[in-house]
This record gives structure tokens, C-alpha cells and sequence, in this order.
């Protein structure tokens, strides 16, 4: 044991050795009390109704406490940090940008270019895991990748992995926004990170870049407005006057991310190595990718095809009824002739009728289009 360091220590510096070997970006360690400590924030804002339809968030501190009341004996919370930025982003977006441009195709937010992280980010947890109870035998732990109810965000906040941005995202300064966070709790007595000190400055750039203005303010996201709820979470027709800011994005949006300077490129920050970079998992050829062809993704009818299509990544999480609903969204706002038979096909086959109304709405769109470019017969004067 090196001189001045207590076992508490010196498990720790093992503990986060053993968890940059198995691939996580970062890793710091948080004290019990940051798990409530943001708590009366979150009550606000479910009163506010600002969670939407999302109904589990508002049993999220009664599940909580059944945690504690089930875990009195907690002592560390070891936080952690998975990238999923691509290697060389700028490059991925012009690709994504081209694609989009050559044909109808319909935007996916980068989280889920790839595989499902729960699962990918679990077995490497599970292994961390098991490396602790090696060290420890007989120790308690719980594992957790969006499985119970913890505030990740404040939880790495308190770890020191980062600081809260305008946009309500937990920003790195040298790594950006575009990570996942899973939590591993013990009973092991473990050094605690301290805060880091760090903040957005005067920059707005994420509020202003909001097409549905969902942050109302600084650090408080409207998830009804959020674009990311409508075509993730939403169960149901998206608003009407939201369908049209809604843009080309099939699933998800990075926008507020996009446009933060702490995601851009930067030779400061070095290039990512293959110990913290994305996982192969999170590559865009493991999954559906930056984009994918509306035309194919209004012609999944069934369940079956769906799955066989989509199973094992994210895009499962609306179901088929809601990835469709997107697409003829995205199909009524790119107001593309070429997907009027597409279109049609879901309006008069699909079995959901809230397909079928999305898909009136779209059809609707581009008629309109295509009459407002039509040339006008010339106007005879009196």
C-alpha cells in the first residue's frame, strides 16, 4: 500500500483501475447523500408538469426511498461514464447531412446510432462487479444502467465526471455531452470525489438553438416540447403546431448538443483513445445508423418485420406504431412527392389508426406543397 493511503483509498484507485481496463470513459465516486440531494428540484418539476405523459417519473421518489429502506447499509455509489461520440464527428455529420440531402431520410440522434446501451454498458458493469467482490468477498453491491431509481446526472455531478449545462445535459469540459452514465452501489467504504467547479458561461447557444423552445430557461427542459420526448417517449399524436419543429429527426435529437461548444472538435482536447472512445457497440454499422430511408421505415407493417429490423437497439423503445408515426412526420415536413405513395400505403393499410392519421396529416403537407409551387394561371385584369 502506498505510504499515506488508507485501505479506503487504496481500494478506490483499484476500483477505478480495474473500470478504465474494462473501456469506461470515466469513473468517480459519489457519497450517499448526493442521491436525494437535488431531490426537491425534481419534485418541482413533475408539479410543473413538465415530465409530460411520463408517468414513472412521478413515482420516482417513492421507488427511491424503497431503495434506501432495502439498502440502509449504503456507503459509495461508483459513477461512471461511457462515450458515444464518434471518432471523427465532424466527418460522421457531413455524411449524415449528405444522406439526408440525396434522399428522403429521417435523422437518428447518435445515442442510438448503434446497439442498446443497457445492455452493452451491463456486461461490462457486471464484470466491475464481480472484480469488487473478488477484492471484498461477501460485499453488497446493485448495479444500475437506467434500471433503479437513481438521479445519474447528479449523482456524476457530485462523482466530479461533470457539471450541468443550460441544456440540462451533464457536460465533460475535455469530453463533451455524448456519454452514457451507469452507477454501481456497495456498502464498501470508498474515497469520494469532490465536485468540480466549472460552468456555461454567458453562452446561451443551446437555448436559442431549440426549434421547439423546450428550454424554457436556463437548466429546465419542457420534456413535453422536447423533441426527444415527442418521438421517443410520446405515447399518442404529436401536437400539431409541434409536428412542423420537429424537423427530419426520426428518433430522438442532438440539437442542443450539437451546437454546444464543449461537443465541438478541439486539439486541446486530444483525440479520444481506444480505452475511452466509443465502444464497437455504439458504431453506426452496429445499429441503424446516422439516418435511415423514410420509404423502408413507412413499409414495416407488422410487428415481425419491425423487430427483425430494429431489435437490440434503441429504436424499439417508441414501438413500430411510433416510429412510424415519426416518419410520417418527417415525410410531411420534407414535403417529398417521392413518398406520396409510401404515404398512401400506411393511410390505407397500416392497423394503426394513429399511423393512418400521421399519415393523412403528411399527405396533406405535400398536396399543399405541390399546389403553392404550381405555376398560377396568369390574371386578367378588369
Amino acid at each position: 500500500m502506498p505510504s499515506g493511503q488508507g485501505p479506503a483509498e487504496q481500494l478506490t484507485l483499484e476500483v477505478k483501475r480495474e473500470a478504465l481496463r474494462l473501456g469506461f470513459a470515466s469513473v468517480g465516486i459519489a457519497p450517499p447523500a448526493a442521491l436525494t440531494q437535488r431531490n426537491a428540484e425534481l419534485a418541482r418539476w413533475i408539479v410543473s408538469g413538465f415530465s409530460g405523459r411520463m408517468t414513472y417519473m412521478e413515482k420516482f421518489l417513492e421507488r427511491q426511498e424503497k431503495l434506501l429502506a432495502g439498502f440502509q447499509d449504503l456507503r459509495s455509489l461508483v459513477v461512471l461514464a461511457v462515450s458515444y461520440q464518434p471518432s471523427n464527428p465532424s466527418r460522421r455529420a457531413a455524411a449524415t447531412d449528405e444522406n439526408c440531402a440525396t434522399k428522403p431520410s429521417g435523422r437518428v440522434a447518435r445515442y442510438a446510432w448503434g446497439r442498446d446501451y443497457h445492455k452493452a454498458i451491463r456486461k461490462r458493469l457486471k464484470h466491475l462487479e464481480a472484480f469488487l467482490k473478488i477484492q471484498r468477498p461477501g460485499v453488497r453491491t446493485l448495479a444500475s444502467v437506467d434500471t433503479a431509481p437513481l438521479p445519474e446526472r447528479a449523482l456524476a455531478q457530485a462523482a466530479g465526471l461533470g457539471f450541468f449545462g443550460k441544456n440540462t445535459c451533464l457536460i465533460r469540459p475535455k469530453g463533451g455531452s455524448y456519454f452514457f452514465l451507469s452507477a454501481l452501489l456497495t456498502n464498501l467504504e470508498l474515497t469520494p470525489d469532490k465536485p468540480i467547479s466549472w460552468d456555461c458561461g454567458a453562452c446561451t447557444l443551446c437555448l436559442q438553438a431549440c426549434p421547439t423552445q423546450a428550454l424554457a430557461k436556463p437548466y429546465e427542459l419542457d420534456a413535453r416540447r422536447c423533441i426527444a420526448y415527442l418521438t421517443i417517449e410520446l405515447r399518442g399524436p404529436i401536437e400539431p403546431t409541434l409536428r412542423p419543429l420537429v424537423g427530419r429527426w426520426l428518433f430522438g435529437c442532438d440539437i442542443c448538443q450539437e451546437v454546444c461548444p464543449y461537443n465541438a472538435p478541439s486539439p486541446s482536447r486530444g483525440t479520444q483513445s481506444p480505452e475511452t472512445g466509443p465502444w464497437s457497440e455504439f458504431n453506426q454499422e452496429s445499429g441503424a445508423g446516422a439516418a435511415l430511408p423514410l420509404n423502408k421505415v413507412l413499409g414495416l407493417r407488422s410487428e415481425e418485420d419491425f423487430l427483425k429490423q430494429f431489435a437490440g437497439t434503441p429504436l424499439t423503445r417508441p414501438k413500430r406504431e411510433g416510429l412510424l408515426r415519426n416518419a410520417c412526420t418527417v415525410a410531411g415536413n420534407l414535403k417529398e412527392p417521392s413518398l406520396v405513395n409510401p404515404l398512401k400505403a400506411c393511410l390505407e393499410e397500416d392497423p394503426s389508426a394513429l399511423v393512418r392519421d400521421q399519415a393523412a396529416w403528411a399527405l396533406n403537407q405535400i398536396a399543399s406543397a405541390v399546389h403553392s409551387a404550381a405555376p398560377q394561371p396568369a390574371r386578367i385584369p378588369p
